[in-house]
């Protein structure tokens, strides 16, 4: 089994995974992002630059997700390197490019933790609020911007020191900095609701055997 603070660090940063403070709108006065219904799903694409010390290039990857909170989310890279991770109540699974599965966390402990990526990817920062400090704001474009601080004590502070998010209708761009330095950016794109049943190839992963 992999230590949670390896787990949570490697998790965050291949699911999480922009920017300071602008204006002074009042809270009333910003947007919120969409909300999905539990009979829905939000389905698009994204592109993760993860920016380390030492290397003068992001290292890039992309693919496509698909977030339902009735099953899970399923966080699909299809390239440089193809493979699948699938957060839902069975916990945190991976699936490499030959089909086989790897049970990276089990049980009631990383149950918040999913509901923590879920949350973000969602914009639904109620679930947040006891394990950051939230602030709210708009940027220059009048998209919204939410700025995730975690709580002095809180576990996780020991690998993200900071979570921005922006967007209009939904999430569409995330940045995740950690106390070393390094950050991750996503961006979201192609994203739209729709009604369950999730997509026959979606469902699959989400229901397929844990081992």
């Amino acid at each position: 089994m992999i230590p949670i603070r390896r787990l949570i660090a490697s998790v965050a940063t291949a699911v999480l995974m922009t920017a300071s403070m602008i204006g002074t709108a009042r809270a009333d006065d910003i947007p919120s992002p969409a909300t999905i219904g539990t009979e829905q799903y939000l389905g698009g694409s994204f592109t993760m630059d993860r920016h380390l010390d030492g290397f003068e290039k992001p290292l890039t990857s992309n693919g496509d997700f698909v977030l339902s909170p009735a099953n899970g989310l399923v966080w699909r890279t299809l390239a440089p390197f193809p493979g699948t991770t699938i957060l839902d109540d069975h916990g945190i699974t991976r699936i490499d490019d030959q089909g086989n599965r790897d049970e990276l966390a089990r049980g009631d402990q990383f149950h918040q933790f999913v509901e923590l990526i879920s949350a973000v990817l969602a914009g639904n920062w109620q679930p947040l609020e006891q394990r950051f400090d939230i602030t709210r704001d708009t940027t220059e474009q009048d998209a919204w911007q939410v700025i995730l601080t975690p709580k002095d004590g809180s576990t996780i502070q020991n690998q993200i020191s900071k979570i921005t998010a922006t967007g209009n209708d939904f999430v569409e761009n995330v940045r995740l900095e950690k106390p070393t330095g390094d950050h991750d950016a996503i961006t979201l794109s192609d994203q739209s609701l729709q009604g369950l049943p999730l997509p026959p190839e979606f469902a699959a992963l989400l229901t397929g055997p844990v081992q």
